[in-house]
């Protein structure tokens, strides 16, 4: 037995067949059996149209109508047996695939918030369960287009037979398509119209199909997912958003009644472009429900005299943050090889949407607090450490901002002496220095990298153009002097540091290991915000890298889970090196002489190690800081990289970085972890450290030394660099076994010049 019919919302009439009176400012006239809106002609033209047409008709015509009317007699009598299902099948072929619709994704943030709508822009479309639509949509479609939906086959022989003949006298359609087989034309047939005979029998054909696979209910889902309703939007969800900006759920009787009609011509009904057609459908739509009993003349009245607050038109457009919903669509694209605008996903995403508005008001405050020093934009990156989840991501200061439409984020820039983590993670991590090694902060002159060509004598220099005799390692990193920092990476080999940088994330650094010069720890190469904010985690994480992405969970239209499991961590640093980075840059002691004590790389109540950056040229300023629980990255510059007047990574990023930790980490403790196994507390000189198993007062560490032992050499059209003893394992040393080297030279000899726009390298 076929299902029964959504439940009325009124008693229905005495009888079905009344005419409804009502007064509207200009209304037009109810019809007992409305099917289609027709254009108004001038009469005497279409009295004339219709002649021709009458006399076009030939016998030949009358049999092809009286055949397909036949057909459907014969489909509906037999009920679909094999017979009349084989002889259709034999007449119009076998059954073509059925076409599939893409439909919107949406994403949320973590907490189930609605972040963006995603879809091609005017084309959208949101399919529901029909539990999710007003059964008076559900009515008042069925009342105007097939009010015999509930109880007839895939066709209606005699609304066809009716129609023929109408068409035969008059050249004018009844519309006799039940919704079953206006659903196969939209499925089977791609929508398209035909007046053949040939056209109907397929469109029968294919009828016929649904009615032996669906039940009336999902018939009635799909159609309402699945018809057109003008305006670019597909489905009734689609259409009670861009319409009336509310759900398919919450739509009362009068915007039922509007939007049932408009699949009738999408077009020409539009409620926003044609009003008043669209009004004399909609009441043709509320007269059909009263002839079947759906409502009352009341209530009919009542929702024809409602004023309709009409929507933009538009589709939704929700999209709460670009950036990083752009980086949702790149990861559904990577990973799962869809079209995410097309998809009809469910994505919870990464981003709390909370912490995103703080993150936003921030980055805003701080670029319109500098704006007098040619400041107009930032951006700012939050990773949870233990996940690699981003929390917030802001990509620029606002849309009203020069760069508000690059995502600066992601976008390389030289990230200044930030970068010096990597150079004394690397040191760290082969033993040759300890937080306590002795560094000299003494002139030092390389023969190339300086000048326009990069071939002139490149002098390195501190940001405060001093020098500070010997320091130990712990303040030349915290105070961010560069003359030591370039000895350390010199001592550790500039490719490895290259090496360490790519294991913890860095990805940009994608050229040959020898393309790289000592300008590489004072931050002349570029790489993107969210890539340092990533790498900040493998401090956080006890030297584990999660790879920082933004999808949590990624479901299609049935539930199911598409997106596979987050990569688990990897252990890319030794879990000691990354304490004694974290030892170094939570006390406060290691950066006065530069920053002074209590400094924006602080937070009350809070045990942070914080790192800063800024070209030479002033260009860039950035910040890294964590804790345990959360890794912020921030940079402040100009999107058309020029010149800030005087900020430093200490006044630009650093301040950003200072107001936007100090609320994310609010109720939240630092977790801060014990020493791991492989370092030991003790004293060296006037200092207690820690240090690695094997190095420091036991080892009788004697510092950085670069004026005897370092090599360089040239392979392969790339220059290499080494301060260490005995072979490098690097291309082409001449100490190495089966070497094609030369000689070693000892320094300084041939070093390769930074790159374009390099130099030196602040604070």
């Amino acid at each position: 037995m076929p299902p029964s019919p959504p439940p009325s919302v009124a008693e229905p009439s005495a009888s079905p067949w009344y005419r409804l009176r009502v007064s509207v400012s200009t209304p037009p006239p109810f019809h007992r059996r409305p099917r289609r809106a027709r254009a108004r002609l001038d009469p005497a033209l279409r009295a004339r149209l219709l002649g021709r047409r009458v006399q076009r008709r030939s016998p030949g015509h009358l049999a092809l109508i009286i055949v397909g009317c036949l057909i459907a007699a014969m489909v509906a009598v037999w009920g679909g047996s094999q017979a009349a299902l084989a002889l259709l099948d034999s007449t119009v072929g076998r059954l073509p695939q059925a076409q599939t619709f893409g439909a919107d994704t949406l994403v949320y943030d973590r907490h189930g918030v609605l972040l963006a709508d995603m879809h091609p822009p005017y084309d959208t479309r949101q399919p529901v369960p029909l539990s999710q639509v007003s059964p008076l949509v559900q009515q008042a479609t069925v009342a105007v287009e097939d009010r015999e939906f509930w109880h007839e086959g895939a066709a209606d022989p005699l609304r066809l037979a009716s129609a023929a003949w109408q068409d035969l006298l008059h050249g004018a359609s009844q519309g006799a398509s039940t919704i079953t087989m206006q659903l196969a034309k939209v499925l089977y047939l791609q929508n398209s119209y035909s007046r053949t005979i040939g056209f109907k029998v397929r469109q029968l054909f294919m009828a016929r199909h649904l009615e032996t696979q669906m039940s009336k209910t999902q018939i009635l889902e799909t159609y309402l997912n699945d018809i057109p309703y003008g305006h670019g939007a597909t489905g009734i969800e689609a259409a009670a958003r861009v319409y009336f900006e509310t759900d398919a759920s919450r739509l009362d009787l009068a915007q039922s009644a509007m939007l049932a009609g408009l699949p009738n011509a999408p077009t020409g009904l539009d409620p926003l472009r044609h009003p008043d057609a669209a009004k004399a459908r909609q009441l043709e739509v509320l007269q059909a429900m009263v002839d079947v009993g759906m409502i009352n003349r009341a209530q009919a009245a009542t929702a024809a005299a409602e004023p309709l607050h009409r929507g933009s038109g538009r589709a939704d457009d929700v999209n709460r943050a670009p950036a990083f919903v752009n980086a949702v669509a790149s990861e559904v694209h990577n990973k799962l090889h869809l079209d995410p605008y097309r998809a009809g996903l469910r994505v919870v995403s990464t981003l709390d949407l909370g912490v995103q508005g703080k993150a936003e008001q921030t980055v805003a405050s701080q670029v319109a607090a500098i704006s007098s020093h040619n400041v107009t934009d930032g951006a700012l990156v939050s990773i949870d450490p233990p996940s690699g989840e981003v929390i917030a991501y802001v990509a620029s200061a606002g849309p009203n901002v020069p760069g508000a439409q690059i995502d600066l984020a992601a976008h390389p820039r030289q990230p200044g002496s930030t970068f010096k983590l990597f150079t004394y993670a690397t040191a760290l991590a082969e033993k040759k220095v300890t937080m306590a090694s002795p560094v000299e902060d003494s002139p030092l002159t390389l023969p190339t990298g300086g000048g326009p060509n990069g071939m002139q004598p490149y002098q390195v220099r501190n940001y405060d153009m001093k020098y500070h005799g010997t320091v130990p390692v712990a303040e030349a990193l915290g105070n961010s002097l560069n003359i030591p920092a370039v000895k350390v990476e010199l001592a550790a080999g500039t490719a490895n540091v290259v090496h360490t940088a790519r294991d913890m994330g860095i990805t940009t650094l994608d050229k040959a290991d020898g393309s790289y010069g000592p300008s590489l720890t004072l931050g002349s190469y570029p790489v993107p915000l969210w890539e340092m904010a990533q790498a900040g985690t493998v401090f956080a994480a006890a030297g584990v890298l999660h790879p920082a992405h933004v999808i949590i969970s990624a479901k299609d239209a049935d539930g199911h889970e598409l997106m596979p499991a987050a990569a688990a961590g990897r252990q890319v640093l030794d879990p000691g090196v990354t304490y004694i980075i974290n030892a170094i840059l939570t006390d406060d002691r290691n950066r006065q002489m530069e920053f002074g004590a209590r400094s924006a790389l602080t937070l009350e109540r809070h045990l942070v190690a914080a790192k800063t950056g800024t070209t030479t040229d002033f260009k860039d300023n950035f910040t890294v800081g964590w804790t345990p629980r959360l890794v912020t990255a921030t940079w402040v510059g100009n999107a058309n990289n020029t010149a800030m007047r005087g900020t430093t990574g200490i006044t630009g990023a650093a301040p950003m970085w200072h107001a936007f930790m100090s609320q994310a980490l609010e109720n939240i403790s630092d977790g801060w972890p014990s020493a791991p196994g492989d370092v030991y507390h003790a004293s060296m000189g006037d200092r207690d450290g820690w240090f690695l198993n094997g190095t420091g007062p036991q080892a009788g560490d004697q510092g950085v030394n670069t004026d005897n032992g370092c090599r360089f050499w040239s392979f392969n059209n790339s220059n290499y660099f080494w301060c260490g003893g005995g072979p490098s394992g690097l291309p082409g040393d001449p100490l190495g076994q089966g070497d094609q080297g030369g000689q070693p030279v000892p320094l300084p000899t041939g070093v390769p010049p930074p790159p374009a726009q390099g130099g030196h390298h602040h604070r």
